[in-house]
């Protein structure tokens, strides 16, 4: 027999009914191993994230991904469903230790570059408000922008040297400066309009 999604259907023992469904391209394998594996995997994935809301994600993301995997019976299709829960767990580990690395990062060098703090409490948690508010819209720069806007305000650097410690030539820099800029600016946006309203 062959299969729509796999040619010759691999008759292999311990290739089970789901996973033969699969490999011909049944339209309702993919609910059906959702059903059967869903909670299962989200048990594997909250093992590793501990979130039971990221352990949802991820698994949510592995189905989504299923229909254009690379899955073709080479494992059984539970095999495949697990390591690809423990991989995607993995990168949220990764993805989640960088953005708490970064905005420490930028939190601590917008407290050292701030000015002292006023004695009014009522100023001091304006104050904080905004750094944290700063440190968010940075976040919402991207990547690569981000990166040299970083090492331009907080290391100094020149277009020059930033375009060989990221190996991009200096127009390059320029334009990225430029873009990031522009995105600081509009994630700022309403957080500023917010305080031009309170000081009316």
């Amino acid at each position: 027999m062959h299969g729509t999604r796999t040619g010759p259907l691999d008759p292999r023992a311990g290739c089970g009914e789901l996973d033969r469904r699969w490999l011909r391209g049944d339209p309702a394998a993919l609910a059906d191993a959702h059903g059967r594996y869903r909670v299962r995997l989200e048990a594997v994935a909250y093992r590793i994230v501990r979130s039971r809301a990221d352990a949802e994600d991820v698994v949510q993301r592995v189905f989504q991904a299923l229909p254009g995997a690379s899955y073709r019976g080479s494992a059984s299709l539970w095999s495949y469903l697990y390591r690809a829960a423990v991989n995607g767990s993995v990168n949220l580990l990764r993805s989640r230790r960088r953005r708490e690395l970064l905005r420490d990062d930028l939190s601590r060098d917008a407290t050292l570059a701030a000015p002292p703090l006023a004695s009014d409490p009522e100023t001091s948690v304006l104050e904080g408000e905004l750094l944290a508010n700063v440190a968010r819209a940075l976040l919402r720069v991207k990547p690569r922008h981000r990166r040299v806007l970083i090492l331009r305000i907080k290391h100094g650097l020149t277009n020059v040297e930033i375009a060989r410690n990221e190996g991009i030539p200096p127009a390059t820099v320029a334009t990225w400066l430029r873009r990031g800029r522009e995105e600081l600016r509009a994630a700022l946006g309403p957080m500023l309009r917010d305080y031009e309203g309170g000081a009316r």
